[in-house]
Order: C-alpha cells, then sequence, then structure tokens
C-alpha cells in the first residue's frame, strides 16, 4: 500500500504507484470525495480519455464522419 506524508503546508506528493495507476501527469486534477472516515481520489477525466487518438480513422469531424455514413447507407 502506497504511503505519502503531509508536510506543514498541507501538501503530499502522489505515489509513484499511483501516479503510473491513475495514468497521471504534471498538471492534472484529483477529485477527493470524502466518505466517513474514508477518501476516494480519483481523476478529473474518464477512464477512456487515455485512448484518444489511438484510432486514427475516418473524418476529425463527427458530424461529417455521421453525414458520409447515411450518404453510404443511402439515409439520406
Amino acid at each position: 500500500m502506497p504511503i505519502s506524508t503531509i508536510t506543514s503546508k498541507g501538501q503530499t506528493t502522489v505515489p509513484k504507484e499511483v501516479r503510473e495507476a491513475l495514468d497521471l501527469d504534471a498538471g492534472d486534477k484529483l477529485n477527493w470525495e470524502i466518505s466517513g472516515g474514508r477518501v476516494a481520489i480519483t481523476t478529473e477525466r474518464p477512464a477512456l480519455y487515455r485512448w484518444e487518438g489511438v484510432i486514427k480513422h475516418g473524418p476529425a469531424d463527427a458530424v461529417q464522419a455521421v453525414a458520409e455514413a447515411r450518404k453510404t447507407r443511402g439515409r439520406i
């Protein structure tokens, strides 16, 4: 279990193991959810965000892609 220490200014370092698990980089924002005596920390972005740009298929404009798909299927 990763452990970090709070400084006198209330700051802490996110352990490397946690940064890697959440795919965090400098400048990323974290959400803190307090429930009873526990805290859940999540990233601000959805998990699929890290896959953005991996599949490079079709036009970048989604509206244009839908219009082209409809033309191909004869729905316009």
